[in-house]
C-alpha cells in the first residue's frame, strides 16, 4: 500500500517535472548539464557537512544543496524524454547519483555528524539497493518502486533531518531503511528471476 501511494505521488510530481523540463529545454539546457549541476550541488553539500563551518552552512545550506541536487536529478529524466537522451547520459546520471550520495554521507561521517558505523552502513546498503536493481534489470525484471527507500526517499530523509539539526538520526534511518529495501529487492529478484 505504501508503495502504491509513493507511485501515485510520483506520477503527479512527474507531470509538474515535465512542464519544468519543457521550460529548461527552451532555455537550452541538456540532461547532462542538469546531471553535472546536481552532482556539484551534492559534492558541495558533502564538503559543507565535513567542514562544519557554522550552524547555517551545516543545517541550512548543505541540506538546501541536497534538495537542489535532487531537483536536478528529478528533471534530467523528463528532459531526456523530450528527445535529448543519450545512452551515455543514463550512465553518467546513475554514476553521478551514486558518487553524490557517497560524498554527502562521507562528509557527514568525516565531519563527525554521525557515527562511522551508521554512516558506513548507510553508504554500503544504499549502494547495494542500487546494485540489486541494476543487476536484476539486466535480467529484464523491472525493479522500479520495489522497496521502501529508493534514492529520492533516502535523500528526502537526509534533507528533513538535516534541517532539523538531527543528521545522525537521518543517517541511522537511511541505513535501516536501506537494509530493509535491500532485502525486499533481493527477495523480489529471487522470486522473479528464473
Amino acid at each position: 500500500m505504501v508503495n502504491q501511494l509513493i507511485t501515485a505521488f510520483r506520477n503527479r510530481v512527474n507531470t509538474v517535472l515535465t512542464r519544468l523540463a519543457l521550460s529548461l529545454d527552451n532555455l537550452g539546457f541538456t540532461p547532462n548539464m542538469l546531471t553535472v549541476i546536481g552532482f556539484i550541488c551534492a559534492a558541495m553539500a558533502g564538503v559543507l557537512f565535513y567542514m562544519r563551518i557554522n550552524w547555517m552552512f551545516t543545517y541550512i545550506i548543505a541540506p538546501f544543496l541536497i534538495l537542489l541536487s535532487g531537483l536536478m536529478d528529478a528533471l534530467d529524466g523528463p528532459l531526456a524524454r523530450l528527445g535529448k537522451a543519450s545512452k551515455f547520459g543514463g550512465i553518467l546520471d546513475s554514476t553521478f547519483d551514486r558518487l553524490g550520495e557517497i560524498i554527502i554521507l562521507s562528509g557527514i561521517i568525516l565531519g563527525e555528524l554521525a557515527s562511522p558505523f551508521w554512516g558506513i552502513a548507510a553508504i554500503s546498503f544504499s549502494l547495494m539497493v542500487s546494485y540489486v536493481r541494476a543487476r536484476t534489470e539486466v535480467e529484464n525484471v523491472k525493479m522500479e518502486s520495489i522497496g521502501i527507500a529508493e534514492r529520492p526517499e533516502r535523500m528526502l530523509i537526509l534533507i528533513i533531518f538535516s534541517f532539523l539539526g538531527l543528521v545522525e538520526y537521518g543517517v541511522v534511518l537511511i541505513a535501516i531503511l536501506s537494509i530493509i529495501t535491500f532485502v525486499q529487492r533481493t527477495v523480489y529478484a529471487y522470486q522473479n528471476v528464473r
